[in-house]
């Protein structure tokens, strides 16, 4: 019989300095409540230009309010007492022959309440506010396809952050990530990147390459709040980043603070290894400049309240908050009501065109509004079929669509170990967007991957003695983080033990991935 045995992790100790304590808990979404061309925010009462996953309160409708939500007979995500709804744009594959097909989430979707408190402009000390009911906001910008930072995140071994001299503009570019995911399984060395490392979206190529298992979306939202219950037509002029994006003080004119929310979505890019084409986001980005997340708060009364105050367990798991009442259908939970132009809209492909006729603009320039603008019926057409020209009377007409120069160059840090040199992400400005990728030295595809995965050999029991993660903790006003090294070693006595993917899915995000490290101090990666 196959024997396993972890030995004892190597635990240090690392002392932050003196920072306010940070809490978080993980709400889970193993369902979605449907794929569609909805957004109340920005387009109320009437069909988005583009198509968004939905989760939360399975009320959600083109004109929800709070109210509506919380009459939800479910949720998608992990909390009953939580019909908030959470929507960003999906990731689609376009294939050279111009085929669009929706990039499968990878369960489940997460949304992270984050209690990073901090100091007013003023230095008074913050106290972390619930969102209240009916509270809305956007983080990232729609129809950006171009960035104005330069070079690399800074790395810092201070407390204070790298990004006290940025604009909120800025910070919200650094907001958005795509990490790649490597979980080790493929012949090559595991990877880990931190949380936000990445602010655009890499060429297929080098996914291909680099991230065999997937990639992770990423999007923290504004803690820093005025006090507004929403932000006018943009609805974010009433919150504003910390100082270093998730932690740090406040700027003037936005002394309140809230839990500072983040999305998390691992899509499953490794079931398109191989194959010719490129990936676009829903709203026609395929830079991910552009990707954006829309939020609005719908808690049963008090709940929300009382876990900001008591869910402060640092496992962020939702089960270890008693506040909580977890949920048993949240998988099966779908929109109550879809409106009638869109129940027999192709969201998922095959289809010749993304939802609603959404133009691909590759940029530089900022997008503008096309087929599919509010009011638009048109939709994703399937494989070989046009789609209508239908236009809305606020529609202005696409001048910039899928360009034939690409954004400015960003290189993607050389992979390490032994796996081939990857294309540099950027290319000149007279190579054409949607040109084939070129190969990039001799690969050889993985095995292609199946829709189930294989389940894990055994669960990964959490250790009190032997951490396998990293762990934050506060004692006397000071953060520690223990920084776990693991060696495991496989002793097989008749068989042969193997880990899974599954197990070590399990084994690594289980917890709080590498943001947790970040939050501790101010965006220090530990190398």
């Amino acid at each position: 019989m196959p024997h396993r045995s972890v030995s004892r992790a190597a635990v240090v100790a690392l002392a932050l300095g003196n920072t306010a304590v940070d809490a978080f808990w993980r709400l889970e979404c193993p369902g979605s409540i449907g794929l569609a061309r909805i957004d109340p925010l920005m387009d109320f009462d009437g069909l988005s230009g583009h198509v968004h996953a939905l989760k939360g309160g399975s009320a959600f409708s083109a004109k929800s309010t709070a109210d509506d939500l919380l009459k939800s007979k479910c949720t998608s995500c992990g909390v009953k007492q939580d019909k908030s709804a959470y929507w960003a744009p999906p990731l689609y594959f376009k294939g050279d022959d111009g085929t669009l097909t929706v990039v499968p989430e990878k369960p489940p979707f997460k949304a992270y309440y984050e209690l990073n408190a901090g100091k007013t402009s003023d230095g008074k000390e913050q106290t972390i506010e619930a969102f209240p009911n009916g509270f809305q906001m956007i983080a990232g910008d729609n129809l950006r396809r171009n960035t104005t930072l330069s070079g690399p995140d800074p790395d810092t071994s201070g407390f204070k952050g790298p990004y006290t001299d940025k604009s909120n503009d800025e910070r919200e570019q650094l907001a958005i990530g795509f990490n790649c995911m490597n979980y080790g399984f493929h012949g090559g060395p595991k990877k880990e990147e931190p949380t936000l490392y990445r602010h655009h979206l890499p060429e297929k190529s080098w996914i291909d390459m680099n991230c065999p298992d997937g990639i992770r979306l990423e999007l923290q939202f504004p803690s820093c709040w005025n006090g507004e219950m929403d932000g006018g037509d943009g609805h974010k002029s009433h919150v504003a980043y910390p100082e270093w994006i998730n932690g740090g003080d406040c700027p003037a004119g936005f002394d309140r603070r809230l839990p500072q929310l983040m999305f998390e979505t691992i899509v499953a890019t490794d079931q398109f290894v191989g194959k010719g084409g490129k990936y676009v986001l829903g709203n026609g980005d395929p830079t991910g400049y552009g990707y954006h997340g829309d939020f609005i708060s719908a808690w049963d009364d008090g709940v929300l309240e009382k876990a900001v105050a008591e869910c402060t367990d640092q496992s962020g798991e939702m089960k270890a908050c008693s506040v909580f009442e977890l949920t048993d259908d949240s998988a099966s939970c779908t929109i109550e009501s879809m409106p009638d132009d869109l129940k027999d809209e192709n969201t998922e492909g095959p289809m010749s065109n993304l939802p609603g006729g959404c133009e691909i603009q590759s940029g530089p320039e900022r997008a503008t509004k096309g087929k599919g603008a509010s009011g638009s019926s048109s939709g994703g057409q399937s494989a070989g079929v046009s789609s209508p020209e239908n236009k809305s009377k606020d529609e202005s007409p696409a001048v910039n669509k899928e360009s034939s120069s690409s954004p400015p160059p960003v290189a993607e840090p050389k992979p390490e170990g032994n796996v081939a040199e990857s294309k540099p992400e950027g290319k000149v400005a007279a190579e054409k967007e949607d040109k084939p990728d070129e190969k990039v030295a001799e690969y050889v595809a993985p095995p292609a991957p199946t829709t189930t995965s294989p389940p894990a050999e055994a669960p990964v029991a959490e250790h009190a003695g032997n951490a396998i993660r990293t762990d934050i903790y506060t004692s006397n006003g000071i953060v520690y983080e223990n920084l776990v090294v693991v060696k495991e070693v496989t002793v097989t006595e008749g068989a042969k033990a193997k880990r899974t993917p599954e197990a070590e899915h399990v084994r690594r995000h289980g917890h709080r991935h590498e943001h947790v490290k970040r939050h501790a101090h101010g965006g220090r990666r530990l190398r």
